[in-house]
């Protein structure tokens, strides 16, 4: 079907226009003699303009790249393997192309990876879905994968190379992927303000003298999540205007989220002695990114006895914590990076059920009183 146009009056960049509110985007250019065209509708997206904008022009470059390096290497009647080794030949290396590489060579090649593109449908990918849930790749995983690893290995590994597959030509659409529900419970957290206070205590105890991890345990301790730490830039650091931004891509909700940075974390990163360029928290080793950094946290954990604490727990903790305080949950929801907020009462915040009855009593009283029913008394402290 022919692409209409008429919309697309706003130029963008060479070979990319947009439509007035720049919700659509429009890329149209050449290529060894090949007409590529494509529409962008990010009109369902949570992003501002800016970002929008960013994201269309790093697909156009995305399709210029690919279209020249692919060449007529693979069409409709290559496997799923053939596909997946040209989209990762053409992807930069990096630690994450590698663990991409694993996940589908473990959990999608011999399953669906001989199957030519264009045949591929729902039940094939129905297929990896239940290969996975029978068994895993891992001495761990051996009885079954969980569905947050069977998503992540579709989403992730997959669907990319599908969508790699759709955007040269090769196959005309995306097959349709199956629903892989995750069941996620709420982690309870006790004492939430003592285990708060105890980890603060702990994190500055053992690297008071260890600039490069104090800021990097405070940024979790104050509820940013490990990705956003790992690829958190000095260029995204405004001492300034006192702020850090968590850019759209390394967030969830996919649109540059900007906080203000805690006078703890401040003073911490700047007596990093490292050269201030590139990532902030990069392994001293490799210049790259930082893996989990499993033997400093075994440490806190140690000390402090939380013994349940990972990189993701410090979020239920701190938010558990400032619930008990009584923030409002609007606050909470921003400060976190969510826009629903019912995303942390669902899944984050752990009610404290004697204090919040003891404030829920003393604010009926209070209530009492001010319609003038002082006779009528309240007493928390009497057994029912």
């Amino acid at each position: 079907m022919a692409i209409s146009k008429v919309e697309f009056t706003e130029k963008v960049d060479t070979n990319l226009k947009a439509n007035k509110s720049h919700e659509r985007f429009y890329i149209n250019f050449k290529k060894d003699g090949k007409r590529i065209e494509r529409v962008l509708d990010y009109s369902s997206k949570q992003w501002d303009k800016r970002t929008r904008v960013s994201k269309a022009k790093q697909t156009l470059l995305e399709l210029k790249e690919q279209t020249f390096n692919i060449g007529l290497n693979i069409n409709e009647n290559s496997t799923l393997n053939q596909v997946a080794d040209t989209y990762f030949e053409n992807r930069e290396d990096s630690d994450w192309k590698k663990e991409l590489m694993t996940t589908y060579r473990v959990h999608i090649k011999e399953v669906i990876g001989k199957k030519r593109i264009k045949d591929i449908k729902k039940i094939h990918i129905e297929s990896v879905v239940n290969s996975m849930r029978k068994k895993g790749g891992s001495r761990q995983t051996k009885n079954g994968c969980a569905p947050r690893t069977i998503k992540k290995a579709l989403s992730e590994a997959l669907r990319p190379i599908l969508k790699y597959a759709v955007d040269n030509d090769v196959i005309v659409k995306m097959p349709v992927f199956p629903e892989v529900k995750i069941n996620r419970k709420k982690k309870i957290v006790n004492n939430a303000s003592e285990t708060f206070a105890i980890l603060y205590k702990t994190i500055n105890e053992l690297y008071k003298d260890d600039p490069f991890y104090l800021s990097l345990f405070l940024f979790l301790y104050f509820g940013r999540r490990w990705n956003e730490v790992r690829t958190l830039k000095w260029t995204d650091i405004d001492l300034i205007h006192n702020t850090y931004t968590i850019r759209a891509e390394n967030n969830k909700i996919g649109q540059d989220q900007t906080y203000d940075i805690p006078l703890p974390i401040r003073v911490a990163i700047e007596n990093i002695s490292t050269n201030k360029d590139g990532l902030v928290f990069k392994s001293s080793v490799t210049g790259k990114e930082l893996y989990p950094p499993k033997l400093q946290l075994a440490k806190i954990k140690k000390v402090s006895g939380v013994e349940q604490l990972t990189l993701h727990y410090f979020r239920h903790i701190l938010v558990s914590a400032l619930g008990e305080m009584g923030t409002a949950g609007t606050i909470l929801s921003a400060s976190l990076g969510h826009t629903n907020l019912s995303t942390v009462d669902n899944f984050y915040r752990t009610a404290n059920h004697t204090k919040a009855s003891v404030e829920a009593n003393e604010a009926i009283v209070k209530l009492l009183q001010n319609n003038k029913n002082e006779n009528i008394i309240i007493d928390s402290t009497i057994n029912d």
